[in-house]
């Protein structure tokens, strides 16, 4: 909640009467969250929160703006209260005159007002009650206008920055440690798994052995649904159905309540999590609404294209419905979406935290500006399958709760057999919501390269105060005494299994040099029997 505390100059009545509610004020209003932030503390702080921003290459991030908007806002606040105020006194006045039963007198009791007097007394009254209404309802307007650019630069402003992030791009990545030795071996092992024991046959890459196996089918894909999209085929349907109950069986073991999530979510609930679901085109506008400056010349856009697709059932299309138009459906780019926008304005009791959550969903991505770039095979594609970890915990466990989802992840991995790293992400790789963020990356002899299969951030209260979710917790009170109060969760997700990725690093891993694949052990129990992969299986 705002405090106005700092009475401001108000702006002139003339310029009250021209302001005007944007566009993008009204299309704000209609969405069902409104985010809490910490206005304050954003003021007090521009400065180091504008280095974090420069830090993240975060051009469109404007703190001394907030700041300024800020101070704007306080100012019509006490401008308003005190004008309404003045009309409570004149209300007063004007009540007491009318029910006076003798004429009001000057300064001299020996003259009175006649009744004509009282008249045109009561008359002024009104007048005056008239021109402060009037300046209120000026006020006002101005008052949500500006509230609402408030609102929109605040939303822009990235998390804050653990301290141990390295600074700069994906090169300035910190190798945290390493499992296993496959990136030390040059040719296939003969059995597919033992590394001391190599034939003289190369690394195929996933896709060939894909093909060669008939596990997969991207040409019905394409024909369907477009480029990157995909069918599993026979034992590669099983596989995928084997990683996600071997990722599902193993959260629940470590104590995570699963969930099946819906494919949507409103376009709020993916802004409120830290995702784009506008083009650079709709920020640009919504930009100039908003400001009404030039975009292009004030740095707005990140230059990052949006990943999200937008969903519009065919009966509205030709209604334009206002709030379709203002919230609109998306599809999520992960399951972390949906299981943390559950919880949207709630306050929970502070025994159910740690909230471990896993949700299994398809997940959709653009993949805009990807072209070219591991783009065969299945590496990347527009839909997959992903089991996703949240927590919601207290503020001061976040930190144990980030190394616990990392130990979870290394455990999931190893016990796949896969060589893999840990990466502490550099600024520039953090998404808008992380405050620290890990990559798992496994080692995929095929590609002869290191290939991104997870990650796990901690969120802090980026989402949380945008969503709405709060917890009774201790606080201390004056003199002392303790207490509880609503305080803003923080909010972590980590990645149990993306399918496609999984998939690659487990065919190249475990291939042997007649082309057949060993299934990892772990996965049997749901491959209906079947242990090794081949063209008949």
């Amino acid at each position: 909640m705002l405090r106005h505390c700092q009475r401001l100059t108000a702006p002139c009545r003339g310029h009250l009467r021209t302001a005007r509610v944007p566009v993008g004020a009204i299309l704000q209003a209609r969405t069902l969250i409104q985010p809490s932030f910490d206005y304050r503390f954003i003021s007090e702080n521009a400065d180091l929160l504008e280095a974090n921003a420069l830090a993240r290459n975060v051009r469109d991030s404007h703190p001394h703006r907030v700041a300024k908007l800020y101070d704007e806002y306080r100012s019509l606040q006490t401008s308003i209260n005190e004008s309404r105020s003045s009309l409570n006194t004149l209300s007063k006045e004007l009540g007491e005159l009318a029910a006076s039963k003798r004429f009001p007198r000057s300064e001299d009791p020996a003259s009175g007002l006649d009744k004509i007097g009282k008249e045109k007394a009561m008359e002024n009254l009104r007048d005056n009650a008239r021109i402060i209404k009037a300046t209120v309802q000026g006020y006002e307007v101005r008052l949500s206008a500006v509230e609402s650019h408030l609102r929109y630069e605040a939303a822009k402003l990235p998390n804050l920055t653990h301290p141990d992030t390295p600074v700069g791009d994906e090169t300035q990545a910190r190798t945290v440690r390493i499992h296993g030795s496959l990136h030390e071996v040059a040719k296939v092992p003969s059995d597919g798994v033992n590394t001391s024991d190599l034939s003289d046959q190369d690394f195929k890459d996933h896709y060939d052995l894909a093909l060669n196996l008939g596990i997969i089918d991207m040409e019905a894909g394409a024909q369907v649904a477009g480029s990157r999209f995909h069918y599993w085929r026979g034992a590669g349907a099983l596989l995928e159905l084997a990683l996600v109950q071997y990722a599902m069986t193993r959260a629940v073991s470590a104590g995570f309540t699963p969930h099946i999530t819906p494919d949507i979510a409103r376009s709020s609930v993916v802004d409120a999590c830290g995702f784009r679901p506008r083009s650079n085109a709709e920020e640009a506008r919504l930009h100039t609404e908003m400001s009404g400056s030039d975009p292009t010349a004030d740095s707005h856009s990140s230059g990052e294209s949006s990943q999200i697709y937008r969903v519009t059932p065919v009966a509205e299309e030709s209604r334009h419905e206002e709030g379709a138009a203002a919230d609109p459906l998306c599809l999520v780019g992960t399951a972390e979406i949906p299981l943390v926008a559950m919880k949207q304005q709630q306050i929970l009791d502070k025994g159910v935290l740690p909230m471990s959550l896993a949700g299994l969903s398809h997940c959709f991505r653009a993949e805009a500006g990807a072209r070219g770039r591991d783009t065969r095979g299945i590496y990347r594609l527009h839909q997959f399958t992903k089991v996703e970890l949240v927590i919601l915990s207290r503020p001061e466990s976040s930190d144990h709760e980030l190394t616990r989802l990392l130990d979870f992840q290394t455990g999931l991995y190893a016990d796949l057999g896969l060589t893999f790293r840990v990466l502490q992400m550099p600024t520039q790789e953090l998404g808008a919501s992380a405050y620290q963020k890990f990559d798992i990356e496994a080692w995929m002899p095929g590609r002869k390269a290191w290939g991104e299969i997870s990650s796990a951030s901690n969120c802090t209260d980026y989402q949380s105060r945008r969503l709405g979710i709060r917890a009774r917790l201790p606080v201390s009170r004056k003199g002392g005494a303790a207490g509880q109060a609503p305080q803003f969760v923080h909010t972590l997700n980590a990645t149990a299994v993306a399918v496609p990725r999984l998939v690659v690093a487990i065919l190249e891993s475990f291939q042997r040099p007649d082309g057949h694949v060993v299934v990892p052990e772990v996965l049997q129990p749901w491959m209906m029997g079947i242990s090794v992969l081949a063209p008949d299986s």
